[in-house]
């Protein structure tokens, strides 16, 4: 009897993974194709920052910010790019310093390879301390 509880409970917790992942790609954020324009504003660490406008065909915002030669500086990690450096100023553990991406102010919850980005867009680099 144990047994078949088990068995249950492993299928219902099959089934409901299966219902998320779904639900998730139906909703997520789709890129867009071809030629679009993404404003980037880069806000450095004493305050002072840049706007960048990009021109690219790329689908997600890693893509872009790297077509840039020399605008942003990074790692390949476990959940894609890491930005370490925009505009020539890198962040640092021993400042405790990071680059933190917002599109329109708010809050961005993919990492920056899988960022799409639409004609249009506009997003925000800016370096935190933690």
């Amino acid at each position: 009897m144990r047994r078949k509880s088990l068995w249950i409970g492993a299928a219902a917790l099959a089934a409901a993974i299966v219902v998320f992942l779904a639900a998730y790609l139906a909703l997520a954020p789709r890129p867009e194709a071809g030629e679009k324009t993404v404003t980037v504003e880069i806000v450095h660490g004493d305050g002072t920052g840049r706007t960048v406008e990009l021109h690219t065909e790329a689908a997600y915002l890693g893509e872009a910010l790297m077509e840039q030669e020399g605008l942003v500086e990074g790692e390949e990690g476990p959940y894609g790019l890491f930005i370490t450096a925009v505009d020539g100023e890198s962040a640092s553990d021993g400042d405790r310093t990071w680059w933190c991406i917002t599109k329109g102010g708010g809050e961005v919850t993919t990492g920056v390879d899988l960022t799409p980005i639409a004609d249009g867009d506009q997003f925000e680099l800016t370096l935190m301390t933690y």
